[in-house]
């Protein structure tokens, strides 16, 4: 195998590489779309992996570039629509239509970047603090199978992520990560749908419509 070289060295395979906007055999939107769903059934299926949750997250993100990238700058019809011009306003479009799409994109930025401020916390933990009624309560330490006398939480009593908002947010404060993810998901099932009439999408098993 080639090492990396990381010197002055012209690297043998710069002639091999290519312009081309596909990613391997992803090649438009849709496919992009498929690798989506299927990192969120991985996740679905450790919901407790913070390795999935990361993956799945910046794929969802990522996502909005494919989309814009592969057909909607060029769809006028479409962008008349949502009243979109610009990148810029097909961003500014999608926050405001997507609440959840800021924490996947905090989510996906403070994966790549060791420290930045995504405006929110994360957690892996056992319970919720606020069902314990104490300040970090249930905070991930371990397998925890029961938590006074509540219901196992996670697969195998092996926990879940959580995303924290801020005490501001009340006891909605604590969001499930893969609550946020599955919503994002959703969201680009839909357009798709209704923007894109694409009726053979792959679909989560886990979605319940």
């Amino acid at each position: 195998m080639a090492r990396c070289d990381v010197g002055t060295k012209p690297s043998p395979y710069r002639a091999a590489r290519t312009r081309g906007r596909h990613m391997f055999d992803l090649t438009s939107a849709e496919d992009f779309y498929a690798a989506l769903v299927s990192d969120f059934d991985d996740l679905m299926a450790e919901p407790h992996s913070s390795r999935r949750a990361l993956h799945c997250s910046m794929t969802a993100y990522h996502l909005h570039e494919w989309v814009w990238g592969d057909w909607l700058k060029r769809d006028k019809a479409t962008k008349d629509t949502l009243g979109i011009r610009d990148f810029a306003s097909y961003v500014k479009w999608l926050n405001a239509s997507c609440f959840w799409f800021r924490f996947v994109e905090g989510l996906a930025n403070g994966g790549k970047h060791f420290d930045r401020d995504r405006g929110f916390e994360t957690y892996r933990v056992a319970a919720l603090p606020f069902a314990l009624d104490q300040p970090n309560a249930g905070v991930w330490d371990g397998p925890v199978r029961y938590v006074s006398g509540s219901l196992p939480v996670g697969g195998n009593g092996e926990g879940y992520l959580v995303i924290d908002i801020g005490e501001a947010a009340g006891e909605t404060r604590w969001l499930p990560a893969t609550h946020v993810i599955e919503a994002v998901v959703r969201f680009w099932r839909d357009l798709f749908r209704k923007y894109r009439h694409s009726e053979t999408l792959p679909v989560s098993r886990h979605h319940v419509d």
